[in-house]
């Protein structure tokens, strides 16, 4: 009995002194990552400060360039002298060393061949090399969008060639009758955003090591015992109370949110409208909107970085802000301007929203509209479909003064207006593969029309085309879609 009690003491003490170890591990752990986050806090805005000048003359440096050169390039391929062509854009990459290689991709025809290649400084020899671009071009960024702008700038990447985070700056090349025949881009690499990962990850390593070591031999106590069982099924079960209240808390957020978005299908004499979001989690970032206001039409959709409730909670202030705006101004550009200056102040999280904005005249079919960086509507005319085209402009929340500029369209009656967020174009089969503009477009195109086919008949045939796509494959971002039909001027 005496060994027996010596032993029961013995497994208590190993209890206790396992308990102060992990308990002990839990402090170092959140002493070193609070130093760890505070440095790498410090350290980035430091980085920021010594970088935004920089960043802004490189960009301008390398849109220059581009502009410079561009005027040859449409001379030399009208004139089909592809070697003088490499010249000179040999001349840009060896005449600006902050460009460290230059892009020309022919446009792809309905034959589907592909033809581009990269003039870059070769990093172990110091020349200038060529290579042929040897993957599917018409999928990035760069080319997608810069084929149908006069300048664009992709969101960084990690580049093919260099192991470095890269942004590209592209413009169309046109013929003698301004159709665009090819694109060019000059690539920036991105040092500072490099180095700053770098950095981070390091830090986050040495942070580490001592937790892991406490951690380890705490692992080593526990081992020695059996671990009380009761006190591991009621922490479980407390776990899984908290679990359940936070998944009940969700699904009231979930069902407020929902609540916020206008009537899923409005119709009277001169417009159908009928919008559709399925977030990814139980709330999401993605929105759309839209009223009737002194015989107009305005409307917007946007789609907030991230996801979850920081991301529901800059959605929910975003649309909030739009209904005040537009209430009070005509113009897109002028409602855009005014809802990035709210999203700017106080944006310590660096939260940004893509977001496109309309003012449809419904008495003579005029759509006004600006673009802030989100995806391309598309204006359908029975089985034909065309792209509203518009400026780049960077994101609301993004950069604080930025200046938006409109864009105008006449839409015909019986058109309809088809806007998405990235979650239809990026959805995503369990191979990998994008769902993408080209199967929006034929999904469009391919449909079955009879009858009148209401606007939520439209949106149904394109859930329907993805869920056919993705065959089961988990959501990874919100899909919202929004489809105005313009019936003509009310009588």
């Amino acid at each position: 009995m005496i060994f027996s009690r010596i032993t029961r003491l013995q497994g208590i003490g190993v209890i206790v002194a396992a308990a102060v170890v992990l308990e002990l591990a839990a402090v170092v752990q959140y002493v070193s990552m609070r130093h760890s986050i505070s440095s790498q806090v410090e350290e980035m805005a430091q980085r920021d400060l010594k970088a935004t000048n920089h960043i802004v003359e490189v960009k301008r440096i390398a849109e220059d360039a581009i502009a410079g050169v561009l005027p040859e390039v449409e001379r030399l391929l009208a004139l089909g002298q592809e070697d003088s062509l490499h010249r000179a854009l040999r001349r840009v990459v060896s005449e600006h060393p902050e460009i460290v290689g230059v892009d020309f991709a022919h446009r792809v025809g309905e034959d589907g061949v592909r033809n581009g290649y990269f003039t870059f400084v070769d990093e172990s020899t110091g020349n200038i090399a060529d290579t042929v671009i040897g993957f599917d071009y018409t999928e990035r960024s760069w080319y997608r969008d810069g084929i149908v702008s006069d300048g664009f700038w992709s969101e960084p990447y990690m580049s093919r060639y260099y192991v470095i985070l890269m942004s590209t700056y592209s413009r169309a090349v046109r013929d003698k009758n301004g159709n665009a025949v090819a694109v060019i881009g000059a690539d920036i690499p991105m040092h500072e955003l490099s180095a700053l990962s770098v950095q981070l990850y390091e830090n986050q390593q040495r942070a580490m090591l001592p937790v892991i070591a406490f951690q380890l031999f705490g692992l080593l106590l526990l081992g020695i015992i059996i671990y009380r069982s009761i006190r591991s099924a009621r922490r479980l079960n407390e776990a899984n109370a908290e679990k359940e209240f936070i998944n009940r808390e969700l699904v009231i957020a979930s069902r407020i949110q929902q609540a916020m978005l206008p009537t899923e299908t409005f119709v009277d004499d001169a417009i159908d409208v009928a919008g559709s979001l399925v977030p990814a989690k139980q709330v999401g970032g993605d929105f759309y909107d839209y009223f009737v206001h002194n015989g107009r039409l305005y409307f917007s959709i946007g789609d907030v970085c991230g996801k979850g409730i920081p991301a529901a909670l800059f959605m929910s202030m975003t649309q909030a802000v739009f209904r005040s705006v537009a209430t009070h101004k005509d113009r897109p550009s002028d409602i855009v301007r005014s809802m990035n200056t709210q999203a700017n102040r106080g944006n310590t999280t660096g939260m940004f929203v893509t977001f496109f904005a309309g003012v449809l005249d419904l008495s003579t079919g005029l759509l006004r509209y600006c673009n802030a960086g989100h995806e391309h509507p598309l204006v359908i005319s029975g089985k034909n479909v065309r792209t509203l085209d518009a400026k780049s402009n960077l994101p609301i929340g993004a950069m604080e003064g930025t200046r938006y500029v409109d864009h105008e369209s006449q839409i015909a009656p019986g058109d309809t207006v088809l806007l998405f967020t990235d979650g239809l174009t990026e959805a995503m089969n369990a191979e990998g593969e994008l769902f993408g503009r080209e199967r929006v477009a034929s999904t469009v195109c391919g449909r079955k029309v009879e009858g009148d086919e209401s606007v939520s008949q439209l949106l149904c045939t394109m859930s329907q085309a993805v869920a056919g796509f993705v065959r089961g494959a988990e959501q990874s971002d919100d899909l919202t879609m929004l489809a105005i039909r313009y019936k003509g001027a009310a009588r």
